[in-house]
């Protein structure tokens, strides 16, 4: 749908004149052209599954997005199963409450960011707001990308809004199977697009799987799907895995033993200089992540290696001794 000329006379720009430092004329511009605004690049995905599209917005749009965020939309409903993205939750939360059942069922979302378009987010707004329809093409304009291949609005990777608006969009979805998966005495729990659903009982994640696709086909709006080459459905006879995670069959849940000893090798390796240089940024990024889950371990490493905390991990200066002063 167009923005209709006229949208500077709506309440929401002007709210979003008084908190940004735009003019009026800019910010008006900056609005109609924000979907354009997006700088993309590749990045390999996991396992040599193809590249994923990364859509970056500019600076300009990247604020406007949070001020949004935060002084809009903050109120909007997100459901307890929705894990991904929020304050004082991780991938710890996502996995603990399946640690202890016997059966596990993963399911992933297609493109799960992609899919949820313009028309998901004005389908949602006018249940749950009072936004005019000009403010409505103000708010999908500055948290959505025009996408080549059909023109059309869409969250994107990238965008600092779209962890937020992602979890607000599914909160219907999020609300319903979480009280059928009860109503079974079943568990879930989402990150992101990684669904996980367990159960003690045998063959009941058979009923709540498709029922997952039939609230999927209810709730058309949302026009995401599953992938079915990545659903996995597994009990306590095989080993269990959630995003990254080692459910153990004791009820706990850790990142591995396999895991943990690549991480010493890596520590050991970045003490004696012979860890590549780019390695360095990905050693951070992955004790970090472990930090969620296993804060001890993390920081026994590190003070092994003589390193206060994880951001103070750096590569050994090259030729650090001192030269002998000039005659």
């Amino acid at each position: 749908m167009s923005l209709s000329m006229d949208f500077p006379t709506e309440p929401l720009f002007g709210r979003l004149l008084e908190l940004s430092p735009f003019s009026e004329r800019d910010l008006a511009l900056l609005i109609i052209t924000a979907p354009n605004r997006y700088k993309n690049h590749y990045i390999e995905k996991r396992h040599g599954r193809g590249r994923r599209l990364i859509s970056q917005p500019t600076a300009e749009v990247k604020l406007l997005q949070r001020l949004l965020i935060e002084h809009e939309l903050s109120g909007l409903p997100i459901h307890r199963a929705a894990t991904a993205y929020r304050k004082k939750r991780s991938i710890l939360d996502h996995a603990t409450p399946h640690a202890s059942a016997r059966y596990l069922l993963k399911l992933d979302f297609k493109d799960f960011f992609p899919s949820l378009t313009e028309r998901t987010l004005r389908y949602r707004l006018s249940l749950d707001t009072h936004y005019s329809d000009n403010e409505m093409g103000i708010l999908c304009h500055i948290l959505c990308r025009r996408a080549r291949r059909d023109g059309g609005l869409r969250l994107s990777i990238g965008a600092p809004s779209s962890p937020f608006i992602s979890n607000y969009l599914m909160w219907e979805f999020d609300t319903r199977l979480y009280e059928f998966c009860v109503s079974k005495n079943a568990r879930y729990t989402r990150y992101a697009d990684d669904l996980a659903i367990s159960a003690i009982e045998p063959h009941v994640l058979d009923n709540i799987e498709n029922e997952v696709r039939h609230l999927l086909r209810q709730l058309s709006y949302l026009g995401v799907s599953i992938n079915r080459e990545k659903t996995v459905n597994v009990s306590k006879k095989h080993r269990r895995m959630l995003t990254g995670l080692v459910l153990a069959n004791s009820g706990s849940v850790s990142v591995g033993r396999e895991e943990k000893r690549r991480l010493r090798a890596a520590m050991h390796a970045l003490a004696n200089g012979e860890l590549a240089a780019e390695e360095v940024p990905r050693l951070r990024g992955k004790l970090a992540f472990i930090y969620s889950v296993d804060s001890d371990f993390v920081r026994r490493l590190c003070a092994r290696y003589g390193f206060a905390k994880v951001d103070a991990i750096r590569a050994p200066a090259a030729g650090t001794e001192e030269e002998p002063p000039a005659p």
